[in-house]
């Protein structure tokens, strides 16, 4: 298994829609691990296979408190009701919008065996099957913003942190995912600061991560330039 590098709005392939798997072949079942290893070390819960540049359909998932999922071929059959949720994506690294989405979902897949798999989803595994089959599609969440809702900032929306003794490899190349080197010097008053809080406020610093070659201040402006970040991140 290895690392693959995930791709950033605006690359093209996410705007592309991916081909049905005819085969779980060798080829696919190594893309979902090395899928699932990128998962893992971003801290995400899910992932499309263009994604990391692949236009097949396959979709690696692992929410929290929960064994990781590979899906091939999903579709959603059936989904009930809307409700307004907060949505991030790691092809939009650092950002995130209020969007609609269904209440619950019915869906089906086959697993990396070739098993067929129906389920009934509601809550955040709702949110990711519509999420990450709408990648396969090439929609993105962006498509889905409400009227007059703009991309935020996200560093405040308590997305899982990459702990900082995680090291690639000096094998990896430069442009796969990795931790961008920072210092980090956090002053609290402990004696005046309860612990829980001061716990609270190391574990919530964020590091810069680096999907590929473009850098967040690239991804900043190509976003600015688009029309789709907020008033307040466009002042900054």
């Amino acid at each position: 298994m290895s690392l693959r590098k995930i791709r950033v709005f605006p690359d093209p392939i996410l705007r592309k829609k991916c081909k049905p798997v005819k085969l779980i072949d060798s080829s696919i079942k190594k893309l979902s691990h090395d899928m699932l290893e990128t998962l893992e070390y971003v801290g995400g819960i899910g992932l499309a296979a263009n994604q990391v540049g692949v236009l097949k359909r396959v979709v690696t998932l692992h929410l929290p408190e929960e064994d990781h999922r590979i899906l091939i071929n999903p579709e959603i059959t059936k989904s009930f009701g809307t409700r307004e949720v907060k949505e991030a994506c790691l092809s939009f690294p650092g950002y995130q919008g209020l969007v609609k989405l269904s209440m619950k979902v019915k869906s089906r897949w086959l697993d990396i065996n070739g098993s067929y798999y129906k389920l009934s989803a509601e809550d955040l595994l709702s949110q990711v099957l519509e999420h990450e089959i709408d990648h396969l599609n090439g929609i993105l969440y962006i498509d889905h913003l409400l009227a007059h809702e703009k991309l935020n900032d996200a560093k405040q929306i308590g997305l899982k942190n990459i702990l900082a003794d995680q090291k690639l490899d000096d094998t990896k190349s430069e442009n796969q995912p990795h931790i961008h080197d920072v210092d980090i010097n956090l002053i609290v008053d402990k004696e005046n600061t309860k612990s829980d809080d001061y716990e609270h406020l190391e574990t919530k610093l964020d590091l810069s991560l680096i999907y590929s070659d473009s850098s967040m201040e690239d991804l900043k402006y190509d976003l600015h330039n688009a029309g789709y970040l907020s008033d307040l991140d466009n002042k900054n």
